[in-house]
């Protein structure tokens, strides 16, 4: 019971900063951090060493991501300002205007896509 608490406490506090204080992420996020290793460390005995080795791998893991979606919202917002996005949009609804059929071809292009 008292590890299920400890996996819990991360959880609700993330809520509860987040929900019932509407404390912005960028404040809740880090006490939960401090939360997570709190519990690593008290309930499942990790020694602090491993807990720090897995922060470094979840700060690569977080840059790799980032190293990802930072170029794509930068071409997002690169389309935008050209004006490239409405002609995107009007060249899906000269295909056909109905949306379920522009989210199949959307659906088609992204399955060819990641292949």
């Amino acid at each position: 019971m008292m590890l299920t608490i400890a996996a819990l406490a991360p959880l609700l506090a993330v809520f509860a900063l987040l929900v019932l204080c509407r404390w912005p992420a960028t404040r809740a996020m880090p006490l939960a951090y401090v939360v997570v290793v709190a519990a690593g460390i008290a309930a499942w005995e990790m020694d602090p060493i491993v807990v720090m080795a897995a922060s470094l791998r979840g700060g690569m893991i977080a840059l790799t991501v980032l190293w990802i979606i930072l170029p794509a919202l930068a071409l997002l917002y690169t389309l935008r300002e050209t004006g490239g996005m409405a002609v995107i949009r009007t060249g899906f609804h000269d295909i056909s205007p109905d949306a379920r059929v522009q989210a199949l071809i959307v659906a088609w292009l992204f399955g060819s896509f990641m292949e």
